[in-house]
């Protein structure tokens, strides 16, 4: 059970219960846990979903391994919530089940390419220790400009302080919610 109560729509102050209202239109499905307990200070969830979207959206990151690096972080932190989500998106980005199945021998299984691998490697560094060796930084940075090295570092960070949300706040999966 979550350390703190998940809010409805109806529990936020009149001028708050837009963000709901925008997350639902744009998304079409009843609204995640984690943004019902974030709701809690919802000056900081609207600048969270915007910084969210951004990194989700509008980056020249391939979208595949953005989610292959956001999955080592959830696996690495034991983020259920994050893990089972993120399973689903990259699906949809069109990572093969068969990557997903064996995200946690990513340095061993055939299934992984060298990019992502590299990819993983920081992610996993970067969650790990914080400091990223000059050779995991200098991997990614073969395969990747600095844009989208700055795109990565940016999102490894950011659901490296999501995963600090949910862990200690134990958000919960949505019952309704299944990984495909």
């Amino acid at each position: 059970m979550a350390r703190v109560p998940y809010l409805d729509r109806e529990d936020l102050p009149e001028a708050d219960r837009e963000i709901f209202d925008r997350l639902i239109a744009e998304r079409g499905r009843p609204l995640g846990n984690i943004f019902r307990v974030l709701a809690h200070t919802p000056n900081l969830l609207r600048r969270f979903l915007a910084l969210g979207g951004e990194l989700r959206n509008h980056t020249a990151l391939d979208p595949r391994l953005r989610e292959l690096a956001l999955l080592t972080v959830g696996h690495l932190t034991g983020a259920e919530y994050e893990f089972v989500h993120h399973w689903n998106l990259a699906l949809r980005a069109g990572v093969a089940r068969e990557k997903l199945e064996h995200l946690a021998e990513f340095e061993s299984a055939p299934a992984f390419t060298e990019e992502e691998r590299a990819v993983m490697r920081y992610a996993a560094e970067a969650t790990r220790n914080v400091k990223v060796s000059d050779a995991v930084f200098d991997e990614a940075r073969r395969f990747l400009d600095t844009r989208r090295m700055m795109e990565l570092v940016q999102n490894v960070a950011f659901y490296n302080m999501v995963v600090r949300i949910l862990v200690p706040l134990r958000v919960e999966v949505e019952p309704e919610f299944k990984r495909l």
